[in-house]
């Protein structure tokens, strides 16, 4: 690895570089609008971000069986589309501190899982190969499951984006089972539904935070959807200017939906047809109970029975991640 690669995943920076760690349908276009990236002087990526997207249909590909199961092509197919994310963050974040940009992008924590640990919780251990490493060099502790160093993700102000399970993973059902997507599934998969990479990436973060490292925040897509003095907070924490956020703006036009592929179209329809935060998106006081009532009639008795289990799943530690969550 060259020396200028080393600086980007090593060095301690005194320039913030924020990553907000989000899931599936937790709101974060929302987020991405009321932060306005471009107006706090972030470097403009596609998508604000998820630079590992381009890795998943690999991945998809072979999640349905153990990695002990690849072939020598799959394994060096997702080995070289991972190496090339990697660097395309790493080029993202030389060029921005080179031109005095912000680094601010989001990135699903599952998308920045080491296939070694989606193979090990979706299969079981023993059905891995070797051991995984990190890409860029560096060291794994324990709470790391993804494919980079700790050294790496150290250099980050990390904030996570939660929301109830009750909403993100029934909307994750409801496009999942779009024709949009063309999955033969018609599910989200268990690694996709799970909320152990997002907790247990906080956990690290918390760890490092205890010896002297970065603390992580935690933002409630419930908050930031009806707090405009709690982003103000969050804005001032974290080095934003409070003063560029949005809380309305313009409709999406005809030529910028045109211009969008069928899933971005799918995926942002609420957020495009909006001139400003909708709060019929807020979970409140949301019982489960009466929601699964409502999914059995939407999806049918079995599927909304199996919907109402991965939220039930899903439910300790998002109560545990919104204990942590700032507050006025």
């Amino acid at each position: 690895m060259s020396t200028e690669a080393t600086t980007t995943t090593m060095r301690t920076t005194p320039i913030a570089r924020h990553m907000l760690v989000t899931s599936p349908r937790t709101a974060s276009n929302l987020l991405v609008r009321i932060l306005n990236f471009d107006g706090q002087g972030a470097r403009p990526t596609r998508s604000s971000g998820y630079f590992w997207l381009p890795s998943i249909l690999k991945r998809y590909a072979v999640q349905g069986k153990p990695m002990s199961e690849w072939t020598t092509e799959e394994k060096k197919d997702i080995d070289e589309i991972e190496q090339q994310c990697f660097d395309n963050l790493l080029d993202y974040i030389k060029k921005a501190e080179d031109e005095g940009q912000l680094v601010l992008f989001k990135e699903h924590a599952l998308l920045m899982n080491h296939p070694f640990f989606e193979s090990e919780f979706a299969h079981g251990k023993g059905t891995t190969i070797g051991e995984p490493t990190v890409l860029g060099g560096g060291t794994r502790s324990p709470l790391n499951k993804t494919v980079v160093s700790d050294e790496f993700l150290k250099t980050f102000k990390p904030t996570f984006l939660i929301r109830h399970p009750a909403l993100s993973l029934a909307s994750m059902y409801r496009a999942a089972r779009s024709d949009v997507l063309g999955r033969p599934d018609k599910e989200p998969s268990l690694v996709e539904r799970s909320s152990i990479w997002n907790r247990t990436l906080f956990d690290f973060y918390e760890a490092e935070h205890d010896n002297g490292g970065e603390s992580p925040l935690v933002l409630d897509a419930d908050d930031i959807m009806t707090s405009p003095k709690l982003m103000s907070k969050y804005a001032r924490l974290v080095g934003l200017d409070p003063d560029k956020l949005r809380f309305s703006w313009e409709k999406a036009s005809q030529e910028e939906l045109s211009n969008m592929s069928d899933m971005a179209r799918m995926m942002l329809s609420s957020l495009s047809a909006s001139d400003c935060v909708n709060l019929d998106k807020v979970a409140g006081d949301l019982d489960i109970a009466k929601e699964a009532a409502k999914w059995r009639n939407e999806f049918g008795d079995k599927d909304g029975r199996k919907l109402e289990s991965w939220v039930r799943e899903a439910m300790p530690d998002y109560e545990y991640m919104r204990s942590k969550r700032l507050m006025i």
